[in-house]
């Protein structure tokens, strides 16, 4: 028997749009206040999504079921002396996304479910943070062509090296090189797009753990990584972080030109001043030899340039049939604007059709009693 059941049009993101230019190196905030973008004018985008502090009385501590809730200690401050070290080597600015809400409040590297654990405020804040990092990808494929996200962690690990995530599990970097350059494992990368587009056509496995892999030029400066050259994968056993869903989202595994890579600090490179700011200086000087060597000739040498970034202003309204039947489908819609860009999310259902365009038909589940419908919409 056929039953009804309401959808929520919900919005909790906001629509962004370039009409403000965005001075890079200054610091701007989404509308809940609880998330900082620093605008930048390279094609690096860094994101600290749990080093936060914030604990606001009118949002609940996450509950759920296996939530995590202890932070990353000392990324929110990694995070800025990586930025400052950047501009202080080469007088450019990465993006840079923090969220200042302590992970027991949000955990911006989970789905908005698991992430807000249902708090509205929350969930707007869930909502910046993607939509600033959403933004500065898509300057920095209009100005650049392609780029690299790192989303920044801290790990309490014993052994006490850096992992780099890249969506691999420790089972699939133990594979041979021959293996893991097929279509199957470079279609499960974080770095799909450079694999097929880099300077001097380095494989797959290369770009892991060769000779000119991020972890091994790490490793060269005094930080063990895993994978790299010295550290080709982790033993079977040893903790091994390969990857949340801020790299699954926001890498070129996903789609588009920007490569993205977790990355997870040891406690011995975090905890004092003295120490983060010696790595920081260090994996500045790494990320632009990696820009380098791999992306843009001549990189170090390149002017920095003043782009414009997204002003978050006001909310869309979604459209369609809020008293839909369990397991029919539903169309919904929001009104379009040319050169802008759509991401749905969908609680209850499933999109089948149109995804990134400003209309999407959804087939809901069968058992449902309720559902939401959501959108993030930036303007150019």
């Amino acid at each position: 028997m056929k039953y009804f059941f309401s959808i929520f049009l919900w919005l909790f993101a906001a629509v962004c749009t370039f009409a403000q230019t965005f001075l890079p190196g200054n610091p701007y905030y989404g509308n809940t206040g609880y998330i900082q973008y620093i605008a930048g004018n390279i094609p690096i985008i860094i994101s600290a999504p749990h080093g936060g502090y914030l604990e606001p009385a009118n949002i609940p501590d996450r509950s759920c079921a296996g939530c995590v809730l202890v932070k990353d200690s000392y990324t929110l401050e990694l995070a800025n002396e990586l930025a400052a070290a950047i501009t202080a080597q080469t007088g450019c600015f990465p993006h840079v996304i923090i969220n200042l809400l302590h992970r027991k409040k949000l955990d911006a590297n989970r789905n908005i479910e698991e992430a807000a654990d249902g708090n509205a405020i929350a969930e707007q804040a869930w909502y910046e943070f993607q939509g600033f990092i959403d933004s500065a990808k898509q300057q920095v494929a209009v100005n650049f062509g392609k780029g690299l996200y790192i989303d920044l962690h801290g790990h309490g690990h014993t052994i006490q090296r850096i992992e780099l995530g890249y969506l691999h599990t420790t089972a699939e970097l133990q594979l041979p090189d021959s293996v893991l350059n097929t279509n199957t494992y470079i279609n499960g990368s974080s770095i799909k797009n450079l694999v097929n587009n880099n300077l001097t056509n380095q494989t797959h496995a290369q770009l892991l753990r060769g000779d000119f892999a991020l972890g091994t030029l790490l490793q060269n400066k005094g930080y063990p990584c895993v994978p790299s050259a010295g550290i080709p994968f982790p033993l079977t056993g040893e903790p091994y972080f390969n990857g949340g869903y801020n790299t699954a989202r926001h890498s070129s595994y996903n789609g588009g030109n920007i490569d993205g890579v977790q990355m997870e600090c040891n406690s011995n490179i975090r905890f004092t001043t003295a120490a983060r700011l010696a790595f920081a200086d260090s994996l500045a000087i790494v990320l632009n030899q990696y820009l380098e060597q791999h992306y843009f000739p001549y990189y170090t040498a390149g002017p920095c340039t003043v782009i414009n970034l997204p002003q978050c202003t006001q909310q869309p309204e979604i459209w369609g049939q809020e008293n839909a039947c369990a397991g029919a489908s539903g169309i919904y819609w929001v009104a379009p604007t040319d050169g802008a860009a759509y991401f749905w999310t969908v609680t209850g259902g499933t999109i089948i059709n149109g995804q990134g365009t400003p209309q999407i038909e959804v087939l809901w589940n069968s058992n449902n009693t309720t559902g939401a419908v959501s959108i993030l919409k930036t303007e150019q």
